[in-house]
C-alpha cells in the first residue's frame, strides 16, 4: 500500500467498502491492477469472474441446502429454498410422480408413459392385480391431462380477448420460474430500464415519479462519489408478500419522495431476481424484504505515531431498512443519517468545487502562458526570418552590382540605349546600355546606385544566396504615354521602344 499513489490507494479503500472485502489489501489490488484501476470493472471481475467471489455469493444458498432447502437463512431470500433445488415441477408431473411412488411402495409399480407401445408391452407383462392397480392410476391421471388442456385453451382464448391477462400471466411466470441471471452481454442500462419499466406498469411509478438511475449498479457507485451525493438503493423482490403495500405506501408515499428529491439522492433499484441485485443483495448483507439502503461518503482517519492520516472518502452503508415500515418510519430513519452525513458531502462538495476552480484557473493560466510563449517563439522567428532577408538581399545587392554591365563607351553608336532616370529622391542620372542587355539591368543599375555600390570596390568573391529570389521595391514608369516598365530577364533593350534607342524613366516604389 505504501508504494501507491494517493488515488490508487483512494481506489482500494472503496473496492474493500463496496464488496465487503475481507481479505487482505493485497488482492484487492490484484483485481485494481488487472483492470488498469478501473473501480467499476475490478467490481464486475470480483463477482463475476473469481472463484472465491463466487463462493461468498452463493454461500447463502449452500446453507439453505446443508438445512434441506427448508428455510431461509441469514442473507438469503424469502424463497431461496426453491434456488437449491431443482425448478418446482408442474401440475402432472407432481402428480405422475406421487402415483409411481405409491405403486412402488405396493409393489406394483408400472411407470406412467406417454410413449403408448411402451406402456401396452408393460401393461400385458403385469399380472391381473398389477393390471388394475394400473388402471386407477390411469383413471387418476387422464382426466387431469384433459384439464390441463382445457385449461391451456381456454387461457389462450382470454389472453386474446384481454391482453391485459397475458400480462399479469407474465408477470407471474417470471416471478415462479425466473432465476438470478441476465444473459451474457446484456447492457446493465437496459436491464435498469427494464426494472424501472415494470415499476412503472405494476405501480404507477410514472405518476408518482421516483426517479430511478438508468444504469448498473456501479456506475451508480461512481456517479454517486463523483458528485458527493447520497445513493439509496432499493432492493425489490415480488415474492414477498409485504413488496407491493411497501412500494405503493411506503416508497411512493408523497413524503418520501418530496425528502428524496429535497436532497438530490441518487435511487438505484433492481429486482433480486435478476444476478445484479442479487450480488448487490450480498454485497450490502440484505437479508430481509423490502430492502432499503443508504450509502454516503465517509472520511476516514487513523492514528500513526506521526499523527492522524486521513484518507480519501469512501462509499459505506450508513442505514439499512429491512422489512415494511411506514413512509414517516423511512423518512425519519434516513433523515437521522442525512441531517449527520450532510455536512460532511456539503464540505467535500466544496472543496472539490474549489480544487476544480483551482484546476481551472491553473489550466487557463497554462494556456495564457502557452499562448505567450507561442507569440513569443513566433515574433521571434519572424525577426530571424526578417534578419536572414535583410542578409540575403544585401548579399544578393552586392553580387549583383559585381554582375552589372560596364557602361558602352559614347564612340560605339548604335550599341547602346542612353536613358535617363529620375530616382525618388530627385536625384536624375543618366546612363548607355548595351543594346543586347536585358530590361532587368536597368532595374539592378537603378537599385545598386541607390544603396550606394556603384564605383565601390565590391568583392568579386560574393556569391549569390541559394535559393532566394530578390524582388525590387520600386517600379520604373514612362511618363509619355504612362506605362510600367517590366524588369525581365529575357526581353533585350533594344526590342523595347519606351527606351530604344533613348529613354525617359520615372523611379515609383511600390505600394
Amino acid at each position: 500500500m505504501d508504494t501507491l499513489t494517493e488515488h490508487e490507494q483512494e481506489l482500494v479503500h472503496q473496492f474493500i467498502s463496496i464488496t465487503s472485502y475481507t481479505d487482505e489489501p493485497n488482492t484487492a489490488i490484484r483485481f485494481l491492477s488487472q483492470c488498469d484501476w478501473d473501480l467499476e470493472r475490478a467490481i464486475i471481475l470480483y463477482f463475476e469472474g473469481n472463484t472465491r467471489a463466487n463462493e461468498q455469493l452463493n454461500e447463502n444458498s449452500r446453507r439453505a441446502q446443508a438445512l434441506g432447502g427448508a428455510a431461509t437463512v441469514p442473507g438469503g431470500f424469502p424463497g431461496d429454498e426453491l434456488s437449491v433445488h431443482e425448478r418446482p415441477r408442474g401440475l402432472l408431473e407432481n402428480v405422475r410422480a406421487r402415483l409411481q411412488e405409491w405403486g412402488a411402495h405396493h409393489g406394483q409399480y408400472l411407470p406412467v408413459s406417454t410413449n403408448e407401445l411402451a406402456s401396452a408391452e408393460n401393461f400385458m407383462g403385469l399380472s391381473g392385480r398389477s393390471k388394475v392397480v394400473y388402471m386407477l392410476q390411469m383413471m387418476l391421471y387422464v382426466p387431469l391431462v384433459l384439464l390441463q388442456k382445457v385449461s391451456v385453451t381456454v387461457l389462450i382464448v382470454v389472453s386474446k380477448l384481454f391482453p391485459m391477462v397475458k400480462t399479469l400471466t407474465a408477470r407471474y411466470s417470471h416471478r415462479r420460474q425466473g432465476s438470478r441471471s441476465e444473459p451474457k452481454g446484456v447492457d446493465p442500462v437496459q436491464i435498469a430500464r427494464n426494472f424501472i419499466g415494470e415499476m412503472n406498469v405494476f405501480y404507477g411509478n410514472d405518476e408518482s415519479k421516483l426517479d430511478f438511475y438508468e444504469g448498473g449498479y456501479t456506475s451508480a457507485l461512481y456517479v454517486a462519489k463523483r458528485d458527493a451525493r447520497f445513493l439509496m438503493i432499493y432492493l425489490h423482490s415480488d415474492e414477498h408478500d409485504d413488496t407491493r403495500g411497501f412500494v405503493e405506501d411506503t416508497l411512493l408515499n408523497q413524503r418520501v419522495l418530496d425528502f428524496v428529491k429535497e436532497h438530490d439522492f441518487l435511487i438505484w433499484g433492481g429486482n433480486v431476481l435478476g444476478s445484479e441485485a442479487y450480488q448487490v443483495a450480498n454485497a450490502v448483507g440484505a437479508t430481509r424484504y423490502p430492502f432499503v439502503c443508504l450509502l454516503s461518503l465517509k472520511t476516514n482517519s487513523q492514528e500513526t505515531p506521526e499523527g492522524t492520516t486521513t484518507f480519501a472518502p469512501t462509499l459505506s452503508v450508513v442505514c439499512k431498512v429491512q422489512g415494511n415500515i411506514s413512509a414517516d418510519k423511512l423518512v425519519d430513519k434516513l433523515s437521522s443519517q442525512v441531517e449527520r452525513l450532510e455536512p460532511t458531502l456539503i464540505s467535500i462538495r466544496t472543496e472539490r468545487q474549489q480544487n476544480e476552480l483551482s484546476r481551472v484557473i491553473r489550466e487557463q493560466q497554462d494556456q495564457a502562458y502557452q499562448a505567450s510563449l507561442q507569440r513569443d517563439r513566433m515574433i521571434a522567428e519572424q525577426r530571424r526570418q526578417e534578419q536572414q532577408r535583410e542578409q540575403n538581399e544585401q548579399q544578393w545587392l552586392r553580387w549583383r552590382a559585381t554582375q552589372l554591365l560596364p557602361e558602352v563607351p559614347v564612340e560605339q553608336k548604335g550599341q547602346y540605349a542612353r536613358i535617363a532616370i529620375k530616382l525618388t529622391n530627385g536625384e536624375r542620372i543618366s546612363r548607355r546600355f548595351p543594346r543586347d542587355s536585358p530590361l532587368e539591368e536597368i532595374y539592378a543599375f537603378v537599385q545598386c546606385h541607390s544603396r550606394g555600390l556603384i564605383g565601390q570596390d565590391v568583392s568579386s568573391s560574393v556569391s549569390k544566396p541559394q535559393g532566394f529570389t530578390y524582388i525590387y521595391p520600386f517600379k520604373l514608369i514612362t511618363p509619355m504615354p504612362r506605362s510600367e516598365l517590366q524588369s525581365s530577364t529575357t526581353i533585350h533593350i533594344k526590342d523595347e521602344p519606351t527606351v530604344w534607342p533613348n529613354g525617359n524613366l520615372i523611379m515609383e516604389m511600390n505600394d
